[in-house]
């Protein structure tokens, strides 16, 4: 009786330890372009890729540093209708953002305060040298629990990611003159590098994780910014220089 053929125990592990590793790849944060609605900001086209992955899109209008600013305040974040597949759903992960990006400002250590609007601690607080940062989210899906645990065994698909996109400004809190614009979006498979995630059944914790990590990512870009941001806009020099930090 003829025997089978032995594989190698080495091209086993190989072959394993590639597909462990290009899971591991896909099973994470992917940064696809912006969509351009111009729901919050002004235009796109003013606009540089920059800093990403940490933001999808930047527009810095002047030189400045953010550590000249006392604190900043994180304002209203609205939810737009065209690319928001539930706008209910997407106000609760609004406030969701806005208490992350809080308590990520905050661990910095970097400003005197860093406050939500509606906090009773801003309540006669003087805004003058206060940063004010205000967004919209203009695209929210949860994608699909199942394809996201799914993708894992065939990461080329890519499919039931989540999807967010948020459109914000920072201003000067008391002139309302503009510091920055922005835009990010980001998906998220929620899987990790050793296997599906059964999490990612879960619409409601993708879609945390997604959030959490666009709020990191945007007090990660910030504090890059505190002792220099240059001018960052298409056709100005200053977004090589901004390419030049990360």
């Amino acid at each position: 009786m003829l025997q089978p053929p032995l594989v190698c125990p080495v091209r086993i592990t190989l072959v394993a330890a590639f597909a462990v590793a290009l899971v591991g790849v896909t099973g994470g944060c992917s940064y696809p372009k912006a969509v351009p609605t111009y729901e919050f900001v002004t235009a796109y086209d003013r606009m540089d890729d920059a800093y990403e992955p940490l933001l999808s899109l930047v527009y810095v209008a002047r030189p400045t540093a953010l550590s000249c600013y006392r604190g900043l305040i994180v304002g209203p974040v609205e939810v737009g209708e065209q690319w928001v597949e539930s706008p209910a759903e997407a106000r609760g992960y609004a406030t969701f953002l806005r208490v992350v990006l809080r308590r990520e400002l905050s661990a910095l250590g970097k400003f005197d305060f860093v406050t939500l609007e509606s906090d009773p601690e801003t309540d006669g607080a003087p805004s003058a040298g206060a940063l004010l940062l205000e967004g919209k989210i203009t695209k929210f899906d949860t994608g699909s629990g199942t394809m996201r645990y799914f993708s894992y065994f065939l990461p080329f698909l890519q499919a039931g990611a989540t999807d967010l996109q948020i459109e914000g400004r920072i201003t000067e809190a008391d002139t309302g003159r503009l510091v920055l614009e922005f835009v990010d979006r980001r998906r998220h498979l929620c899987n990790t590098p050793y296997g599906p995630n059964p999490s990612s059944f879960n619409d409601g914790f993708a879609m945390r994780v997604t959030a959490r990590e666009t709020a990191r990512c945007l007090a990660r870009f910030l504090e890059m910014g505190l002792e220099q941001m240059p001018p960052v806009a298409l056709g100005e020099t200053g977004a090589d220089a901004g390419k030049g930090q990360l």
